[in-house]
């Protein structure tokens, strides 16, 4: 057992070797910060006293503790054997609910300022808060992607950034592995119809490439280009700066509200109901009530 093991000053070889196999296998952005800060932090974590020293140590970094504790979960997760090794209680400030959903004036106000002032990301950001696709599922959504004539979308592949060797950005499936459709409604239909024009006429269309491009270099958007559009629009629109995650948090709160089965929602958005419903759903001012008269 890993609590009965000599600690020491040096790498712990088998929580990295088992973070670097999940980090491989999944590309997930949290398992690959969780292997990288073990190793910068070059330890080994045996004794509930090592997992103080590291989270001292990670405080004294910079990191945040909700940061903190996401990368203890992911030690728990590779060595679930050890779990109780890695449970340790971190103050985490609340969030507000509504932290991540915008109201309809607010959804209405910034893309009107992204569209007069961003217009190269007014499509993205339209279809992206009409649909609540993932980050990598928007970055790799191609032209043959779409089905004009029944309005929809096929989601079956992603782009992920291999943060673990190369940052590169590497094509892959999407978080479940699993295609689905997404229904497209007029107006969304209509702004990529534009969008497509658009791309026309700079000579940047191809009927098998990518929907959406970086100005400059044209080649896929990144989060970080991104995050700053959407912060920067948000700050300019007197409204809180949110995370980009909040496009998705913003489409599935609102599609639950307008009434639709959360269960056809969770397939379109691809997510299992009970996870949709646990963390997606929040409150968005939609309350229809009930009328007897």
């Amino acid at each position: 057992m890993r609590t009965y093991q000599a600690s020491g000053n040096r790498e712990d070889t088998e929580l990295l070797s088992a973070l670097k196999t999940l980090a491989e296998s999944s590309h997930q952005s949290r398992t690959i910060h969780a292997y990288r800060t073990l190793q910068k932090y070059g330890k080994t974590i045996r004794t509930k006293e090592d997992t103080h020293s590291f989270v001292l140590w990670s405080q004294g970094q910079g990191l945040q503790n909700r940061t903190i504790a996401g990368i203890l979960c992911e030690f728990r997760r590779v060595l679930p054997q050890s779990k109780n090794l890695f449970t340790y209680q971190l103050k985490i400030p609340k969030t507000s609910i509504h932290s991540d959903v915008l109201g309809t004036e607010d959804i209405k106000k910034v893309l009107d300022y992204i569209k007069a002032e961003e217009s190269w990301f007014y499509p993205l950001f339209f279809l992206w808060l009409s649909t609540g696709l993932r980050n990598g599922e928007l970055r790799a959504l191609s032209w043959d992607c779409i089905n004009w004539k029944d309005g929809e979308l096929l989601i079956g592949k992603s782009l992920r950034i291999d943060g673990l060797n190369t940052h590169r950005f590497i094509p892959s499936t999407t978080k479940t592995g699993v295609e689905r459709i997404v229904p497209l409604n007029a107006s969304v239909l209509e702004v990529l119809k534009d969008h497509q024009e658009h791309q026309r006429t700079l000579n940047l269309y191809d009927p098998d490439g990518l929907v959406f491009l970086t100005p400059i270099s044209h080649q896929n958007v990144y989060d970080s280009l991104l995050g700053k559009v959407w912060k920067r629009s948000l700050t300019r629109c007197g409204l809180k700066p949110r995370r980009l995650y909040s496009q998705r948090h913003t489409f599935i709160s609102h599609s639950l509200a307008m009434g639709n089965s959360a269960a056809d929602l969770a397939q379109v958005a691809g997510h299992s109901t009970q996870t949709m419903l646990k963390v997606y759903a929040k409150p968005t001012g939609r309350v229809l009530m009930p009328s007897w008269g």
